[in-house]
């Protein structure tokens, strides 16, 4: 028997760390991630920005494969995700990053159960600037920082104007169905750990 174990949280928040932790320590599990089939980060702005007006209807959005992944793997199928082609080999836990719960029907069906980071939202900005400026820093005075800066200036005026918008309303979309809530400003160690006995004791 395999269960998919769905991991979401605004962006920050820890959902990578949380699910490779959970990977680890889990043992019999593997990670999938919507980020290797999702195209909406890679639209234009503008055209996020109309979808965001009719409503940020999350069915609306293309995540080509994905759920027919999750339901092969659930099958006792290998996948080859599709965007560096790794193969997926099938394990009792298919830990999954996504944005979207169970708020989006085709991969909220395959979900046994839902794991919701609660990060207030300054400290995930601060983590990924953290992030972001590590990156600028070590590319240091070449065009290459120079263009990481300017990539920065603009993320934050999409943030500003459109970001943290549907990052509150994905929280107030997605959290309440969770089966399971943690505290994300913590230490990843023990946050990963108390995730981890949630699954032992309801997914055996």
């Amino acid at each position: 028997m395999s269960y998919v174990v769905a991991v979401a949280g605004p962006a920050g928040s820890g959902k990578t760390s949380m699910v490779r932790g959970l990977v680890a320590h889990l043992g019999d599990a593997v990670a999938i991630y919507m980020d290797s089939y999702e195209r909406m980060t890679r639209e234009p702005i503008g055209n996020v920005m109309q979808w965001a007006k009719r409503g940020a209807d999350v069915d609306e959005l293309s995540v080509p494969l994905l759920a027919e992944h999750l339901r092969r793997l659930k099958r006792g199928e290998s996948v080859l995700e599709p965007a560096g082609h790794a193969r997926i080999a099938p394990r009792k836990y298919i830990v999954f990053e996504t944005q979207f719960g169970r708020t989006q029907k085709a991969t909220g069906e395959q979900i046994d159960l839902l794991i919701w980071i609660d990060t207030p939202l300054e400290i995930a900005l601060a983590r990924k600037l953290k992030e972001f400026t590590a990156e600028a820093l070590r590319e240091g005075q070449t065009h290459a920082g120079r263009e990481r800066i300017a990539w920065l200036d603009g993320y934050l005026a999409n943030y500003l104007a459109l970001v943290r918008g549907l990052m509150l309303l994905q929280r107030d979309r997605v959290r309440p169905q969770a089966d399971v809530v943690v505290d994300g400003s913590g230490e990843l160690e023990a946050i990963v750990w108390q995730a981890r006995e949630h699954i032992l004791q309801r997914l055996p």
